[in-house]
């Protein structure tokens, strides 16, 4: 049985994304709770890039039909993605993360087999963390980036549209919402989190398949807004695909669950960008009031005479501390210097699988 899971392993890892596949008894554990024997097998067969079925039925020697029987399934599993493709269906297999522990988390489910899947994520999360620096290959370009709070970068700096939510929310046609993965991780695990957690969002065509195979319901532009403003009343960090010309995704992020926040403010993993931005602080202005302080969810900010001081290597320039401060003593400035992201999700790949170098992590 562990042979076609080891090259299930291996098909995974060829995929990218921000963790390894490690062979150890905990993954073989969460893949065969989550693959069957014939699901794997059409996995490893499937392209590296989207195909139609009638390409991956050759590959595995089935009929269309049969194929076609199986892909559907992994997809409603969370397992592959699919879309329509100029009026034909395509199918893409997908990393571990970031792609399959999301979509098996995502419905929000709270079922003896959730909390099972949770448990056994957790258990490969833990290994993954003790694995020494050397143990796999991480890319040093992270699939994801922090986008500041808009309201706070409008006034006196140079701003691009790429770094403005509300450019991507007017344009995409489609946007869906789900629970955060990260915090129902959490409350399945007995450890919830206090903030809200439908508020992951998802755009365009992965939006269609998110509502399609119910991860997810659609949203209007409306409620999108909202959602983003009641995210940062409660202080999270808005992080999307780290793309420009359009993005996939916003995550809504804690620090204490969410894993890209949490891997930049661990700096132990490389899942996310700091934005183009940081917070400066007007020390004449400052009170020493300590307000930003108890804000900054990167622990970025702290007190020295009496007056706030940013600790440069933690800010990562998502803006919430700003609205904390009434004597507007704390403002957005451009970082000294400016990386623009990939354009395109092709671009993020193939950048990322370009980066893999054996441990080395940056947080750019």
């Amino acid at each position: 049985m562990n042979e076609v899971y080891d090259r299930l392993i291996d098909s995974l890892n060829a995929r990218g994304g921000s963790l390894p596949a490690h062979r150890c008894d905990e993954l073989y554990a969460l893949l065969t709770r989550i693959f069957t024997e014939v699901e794997a097998e059409m996995f490893c067969a499937m392209p590296l890039a989207s195909s139609f079925p009638e390409e991956i039925a050759q590959s595995v020697g089935k009929s269309t039909d049969e194929t076609v029987a199986i892909l559907e399934g992994m997809a409603d599993k969370g397992l592959i993605t699919t879309r329509e493709r100029k009026g034909k269906r395509v199918y893409a297999a997908i990393p571990l993360i970031p792609g399959i522990f999301e979509f098996q988390l995502m419905k929000g489910g709270t079922s003896d087999r959730d909390k099972k899947l949770a448990r056994l994520f957790e258990d490969y999360f833990k290994l993954a963390r003790q694995l020494p620096r050397g143990e796999g290959k991480l890319p040093t370009v992270p699939f994801s980036r922090v986008i500041p709070v808009e309201e706070e970068i409008t006034s006196g700096i140079e701003v691009y549209p790429y770094d403005v939510l509300s450019e991507y929310v007017e344009k995409t046609e489609q946007i869906a919402v789900s629970a955060c993965y990260c915090r129902h991780h959490g409350e399945l695990l007995g450890n919830p989190c206090d903030k809200p957690k439908e508020v992951c969002m998802s755009f365009g065509p992965g939006a269609q398949f998110i509502t399609e195979r119910g991860f997810g319901r659609l949203v209007s532009k409306a409620e999108a807004r909202e959602i983003l403003s009641r995210s940062e009343e409660a202080g999270l960090i808005h992080c999307s695909s780290n793309t420009t010309d359009y993005i996939d995704f916003i995550c809504n992020c804690c620090d204490c669950h969410c894993g890209i926040v949490k891997s930049l403010k661990e700096q132990v993993r490389n899942f996310g960008s700091a934005s183009n931005y940081m917070v400066e602080v007007d020390v004449d202005g400052c009170s020493g009031c300590e307000l930003c302080t108890e804000r900054c969810p990167m622990d970025a900010l702290v007190m020295k005479d009496a007056v706030a001081e940013r600790i440069d290597e933690r800010c990562v320039g998502c803006g919430l501390c700003v609205s904390s401060c009434d004597l507007e003593a704390l403002r957005m400035a451009n970082r000294p210097e400016r990386r623009d992201p990939p354009r395109n999700h092709r671009e993020l790949m193939t950048s990322m699988m370009a980066s893999m170098e054996q441990g080395k992590v940056t947080r750019a």
